[in-house]
């Protein structure tokens, strides 16, 4: 370590309310930022892992770190064994948030990027949340060596986490907000979700409102056609002096053609685009409906960014029907009503007209064959940007603190030009395909002048005829867009259905059983389950009789969580078989399912909507009083009065901050209001300090016996309340509920 790091190790001060922080002789606040995020490593309490190697998530904090060093810092915080045994070790890839690891190993994956960053501020909140008692002690021992060279600060509720540190500081519980609610808006009107089939003139509609608006398409175009060739034979024919009523009928084509283009063009418009945001609504609900089921398991590592993808699919079958299938429809129909007017004329002006809209059509040909070619790489590039502009904007601060958004804007910009290489390719056979109908068009206006027998028509008649290849340009420029974005929206129609093909992680039963699940009891039978073809959980047999209460407790990676997806049906048994009263949960719906068991999630999400709209969700009917109960219950009552909107303010992302704990007892609340009659909490009171997590306990547990409580947790709190402890880690407490 160099010198003026080890100043800075040993003259970080804080200073009181209203004042500030300060380091390596000077206050933050006049220091380079960059300086001090060098000097600064953290973890936060929501570990930051990216949609990546094990590898790439540690090397954020050292580029240039060896796989040695790599597993050193592993073994330090006990992860090795466990890389190890994935299929590809260092190069094993985590979906986002780093999904494929369970909450602890997660949080130990966070610790040996500090540990490997070695730098002289270490900035750790609750690092030990998730981790059970003997890999606490583990890491503890782990702190203890980062102290020898970093000052380290720790924020944490864990009592042995509190007795290793050399200092304790008790921050004080924050003051009420004392602002005037800022016109306190009244809770949100109540929207009925719409049911399949709501729209009262029916998704029926669309095959025939799109008919309608490529036939006005169509004569929207061929009104422009015949405006041009009208208005040549009127021009050249009035050079000659005629009588005025030979020209009346003439006149009166003009001024209709010219009064039909924009009204037809208009009325083509608001039909069109009617019916093709009907069927982006309908396809929108389908391709929802395909998703639900996937989660959480088929998905993917990147979930994100196949939400961004599947949004961009979407939208693109709007493409479809609005440039590529009308434009095409109304070329056609408008060149072979052309030729056919042309060839009654003469022969030669109807041969040459059919070649101009031959090679409008090549141009289509031509786009499409050369975007084809480089579709694979756009797409691919595309893809590849999308997902580290997302990466990178969700990372951006973690990034700035760790000093790796430099390398993170080098690989965005590494990726934008493989994208624009790509791009330029399609751009090429696209202008060349333009190209080829504008070309056509003035070699059939030379055609039609030289080619045309003069004493075949008439000179006015000529005239038309001439200016009829000019007049085609308006039906046949739209075809090489057409042509090329063909392949990109059937490119997205195939990944749509590909998505909708794929077979969910769980599904409803054909013929579900019917029974009551009012107060069920719930057993496992030598059940084995996991993630991706690995079991996690292996013969767990379990008894839970209505009303039971059986804590759940097991290093990380034992399958705790696994059992609560289990519970819910997120996941399927592999072997054996979980029931709920006595009846195989594969034999019952979904909904029954869920109807009948809740979930305290370990890392709970929150909607950016209202704090009341988040809490109900459990119980969308449920009124205002009875989610100020519920909060009130989960001991949020002086954080919600302190709430510059009370339940109507707003939270979630981009909104009102809340902690680690907040959103934990937000969990509860809805656990709370939902009042299931079998209750799974995933470490409720992780994130909570000792005696807000008694409170807590003591709510979810004070209901007599009418819950049964499956209580998963690496602490001690509430453990004393169960009727049986089992440890999934120890084989002999696999197969029965009675340890204590």
């Amino acid at each position: 370590m160099a010198a003026d790091e080890r100043s800075i190790v040993h003259r970080v001060r804080a200073v009181g309310a209203g004042g500030g922080v300060g380091g390596g002789g000077g206050a933050l606040g006049v220091a380079a930022p960059a300086d001090w995020h060098a000097s600064v490593a953290w973890a936060p309490q929501r570990p930051w892992l990216t949609a990546g190697s094990i590898a790439d998530n540690l090397r954020v904090a050292a580029s240039e770190a060896t796989d040695q060093a790599l597993w050193q810092v592993l073994d330090q915080v006990r992860l090795a064994e466990v890389v190890a045994a994935l299929p590809r070790g260092l190069d094993s890839q985590l979906a986002e948030d780093g999904a494929g690891l369970s909450a602890g190993q997660q949080a130990r994956l966070a610790l040996a990027r500090v540990v490997l960053a070695e730098r002289p501020v270490v900035v750790l909140d609750e690092p030990t949340a998730h981790l059970d008692a003997e890999t606490e002690a583990v890491l503890l021992e782990t702190l203890r060596e980062l102290a020898r060279s970093a000052c380290v600060v720790v924020v944490a509720h864990r009592p042995a986490v509190v007795e290793a540190a050399d200092r304790v500081v008790t921050l004080p519980a924050p003051l009420p907000h004392s602002a005037e609610p800022s016109a306190a808006p009244a809770a949100p009107p109540r929207v009925e979700r719409a049911t399949s089939g709501a729209d009262p003139d029916g998704a029926e509609a669309g095959p025939g409102r799109a008919r309608l608006g490529t036939l006005l398409g169509t004569l929207s175009v061929a009104s422009g056609v015949a405006l041009t060739a009208t208005a040549s034979w009127l021009i050249t024919r009035a050079s000659e002096q005629p009588p005025v009523l030979v020209l009346m009928v003439a006149i009166v084509g003009v001024r209709t053609f010219g009064l039909a283009r924009p009204v037809l063009r208009y009325a083509e418009r608001l039909v069109s685009h009617d019916a093709a945001l009907r069927l982006l609504a309908e396809r929108r609900a389908q391709v929802y409906d395909a998703l639900v089921p996937l989660v959480p398991g088929r998905l993917g590592p990147r979930r994100g960014d196949l939400l961004t993808s599947v949004v961009d699919d979407v939208d693109s079958l709007v493409d479809e029907r609005l440039r590529v299938r009308q434009p095409v429809w109304t070329a056609a129909g408008v060149g072979v009503l052309a030729t056919l007017l042309a060839g009654l004329l003469t022969p030669v002006a109807g041969l040459v007209t059919g070649l101009v809209v031959l090679a409008g059509a090549a141009g289509a040909w031509v786009a499409r064959r050369g975007v084809a070619a480089a579709e694979p790489e756009f797409v691919a590039g595309r893809a590849a940007l999308s997902t580290l502009v997302e990466q990178t904007l969700g990372s951006a601060r973690d990034l700035v603190l760790w000093g790796a958004d430099g390398r993170a804007l080098a690989e965005l910009d590494r990726a934008g030009e493989r994208l624009s290489a790509a791009s330029r390719r399609s751009a090429r056979a696209v202008a060349l395909g333009r190209a080829l109908p504008v070309l056509a068009t003035g070699a059939g206006l030379l055609a039609m002048a030289s080619l045309v027998p003069a004493d075949a028509v008439s000179p006015a008649m000529r005239a038309l005829l001439v200016m009829l290849p000019i007049a085609l340009l308006d039906a046949l420029a739209p075809l090489a867009d057409a042509g090329a974005l063909s392949v990109r929206t059937a490119a997205a129609r195939a990944r749509l259905d590909a998505l909708a093909a794929l077979p969910p992680t769980v599904s409803d039963p054909a013929d579900p059983a019917r029974v009551g699940l009012g107060h069920p009891s719930a057993a496992s039978e030598q059940l084995s389950a996991g993630w991706d073809g690995r079991d996690v959980l292996r013969d767990l047999s379990l008894e839970l009789p209505p009303g039971a209460r059986v804590g759940l407790v097991g290093t990380s990676g034992t399958g705790k969580s696994t059992y609560a997806a289990v519970l819910l049906r997120f996941l399927d048994a592999h072997a054996g078989r979980q029931t709920l009263a006595g009846t195989d949960l594969r034999d019952l719906t979904l909904d029954d399912v869920r109807r009948a068991t809740g979930l305290v999630d370990d890392d709970p999400h929150l909607f950016s909507s209202t704090l009341a709209e988040n809490v109900r969700l459990a119980r969308p009917d449920a009124d205002d009083d009875a989610v100020r109960a519920a909060l009130d219950a989960a001991h949020l009552g002086r954080w919600v009065d302190g709430l510059p909107d009370g339940l109507h303010t707003a939270i979630g992302e981009g909104s009102a901050h809340v902690s680690g704990g907040e959103r934990a007892r937000i969990a509860v609340a809805r656990a709370l209001l939902a009042d299931q009659p079998v209750l799974v909490l995933d470490e409720p009171t992780a994130h909570l300090d000792a005696e807000t997590a008694r409170h807590v306990a003591d709510e979810l547990l004070a209901h007599g016996r009418t819950r049964t409580i499956v209580w998963i947790t690496h602490g001690t709190v509430g453990l004393d309340r169960m009727d049986g402890v089992v440890r999934l880690d120890e084989p002999a407490a696999r197969s029965t509920a009675d340890r204590t």
